[in-house]
């Protein structure tokens, strides 16, 4: 961890620190700004009673950077409220807001101090063709993308509002594509315990604390390579802090019956290191996974250079035989619509093309290291 960064969560951290000296300011910011973090270190300064530019130099945002800020949290939470209930009035869709929106408002002094690219909700696997058609009767449009029963568990969607705000939508039903890690909580568990978002109206409800604990946990590993992106880890900072004894008992049995304790332990690890989290001694040593005598197959994500091949070979071992072929062949042939659409294909030529091209193209970025971080 570089000095801007130890710097950068003592300071969020409200420890006691000095500001930098003027030739690390601007590094600073840039940090900051790449961690995504800029806006909790600028509220932590004005706690401080520090002017801005102490901390982040000439550059650092100003009051109207702030309203502005909280002027398109307000219309995305407006939005918010119109998907929840579009959602929520599906038969069996139940719909659980979870990831970065929940938390912007269940976990921050302000949701406008938790930036995120777009919201996140989980619904039931049975109500996918439903909640799509209703999301598009509200203006949503779904992106081109792959699917496929193992492929893929989620649809992206967009929609441009009355103030030209654009709305970005990851519509879930599972919690992700990896099968190592998408099994590790159900649609169904998640509700079973969901709780209100008054934020968002009275038919919106968010993942429990316990349930989005393990979630930003394998988020980050999974999804992010072992990211080490401050803002995620703050987010597992403020979840565990809510923790009870009786969540984290039942934290530690899903990630023992899901295989991933090593992930988990990994996340409030980096957590402890950076935002001195509190998590108790017992629950670090049952995720340890040091004497097991298996290696979990989650583990893979544990390198924040994997491989896409290595997460399939992952996810084909943690499958029975006759959903292995499956997944590869919804890798390698995915619905003639897709196609038709990413490579304007309209003929059986053009389709045959297609199929080819997309393998000849995508086959050396399965073979290529990736570092997410």
């Amino acid at each position: 961890m570089g000095p801007e960064v130890r710097l950068l969560c003592e300071l969020i951290g409200r420890r006691n620190v000095s500001p930098p000296s003027a030739d690390r300011r601007a590094t600073l910011l840039e940090c900051a700004c790449a961690h995504r973090v800029e806006r909790l270190a600028l509220r932590a300064i004005r706690v401080r009673g520090d002017a801005p530019d102490l901390w982040f130099g000439a550059t650092a945002a100003d009051p109207g950077d702030e309203q502005a800020w909280a002027v398109l949290d307000a219309v995305r939470t407006r939005e918010l409220h119109t998907v929840a209930t579009t959602l929520a009035a599906i038969t069996g869709a139940k719909p659980i807001v979870f990831k970065g929106a929940a938390l912007a408002h269940s976990h921050y002094p302000a949701p406008w101090l938790r930036p995120r690219l777009d919201t996140d909700i989980v619904i039931s696997p049975h109500s996918v063709r439903q909640s799509l058609a209703a999301l598009e009767t509200i203006g949503y449009a779904h992106a081109v993308s792959i699917s496929g029963e193992l492929v893929s568990s989620q649809a992206s969607l967009t929609r441009i509002d009355s103030f030209g705000v654009e709305h970005a939508l990851d519509l879930h039903w599972k919690i992700a594509n990896w099968q190592v890690v998408a099994a590790v909580l159900s649609h169904e568990e998640i509700a079973s315990r969901a709780v209100a978002l008054p934020a968002a109206g009275a038919d919106a409800r968010a993942a429990s604390d316990r349930d989005a604990l393990l979630i930003a946990c394998l988020h980050r590993s999974a999804h992010h390579r072992d990211s080490g992106e401050l803002l995620w880890l703050y987010d597992i900072h403020l979840l565990a802090g809510r923790m009870s004894a009786a969540d984290w008992t039942e934290s530690v049995a899903a990630a023992r019956r899901g295989k991933v304790k090593a992930l988990l332990r990994r996340s409030l690890s980096l957590a402890i290191d950076r935002f001195q989290t509190h998590v108790p001694e017992d629950v670090l040593r049952a995720l340890d996974t040091s004497a097991d005598a298996m290696r979990e197959p989650s583990a893979v994500y544990l390198s924040r250079d994997v491989r896409l091949v290595d997460g399939l070979m992952s996810d084909l071992r943690a499958l029975p035989p006759r959903k292995r072929a499956r997944l590869i062949a919804e890798h390698l042939f995915p619905p003639a619509n897709y196609i038709r659409q990413r490579y304007h294909a309209n003929s059986p030529l053009s389709m045959a093309f297609g199929y080819v091209r997309r393998i000849a193209l995508g086959l050396p970025r399965w073979f290529a290291p990736r570092n997410d971080s």
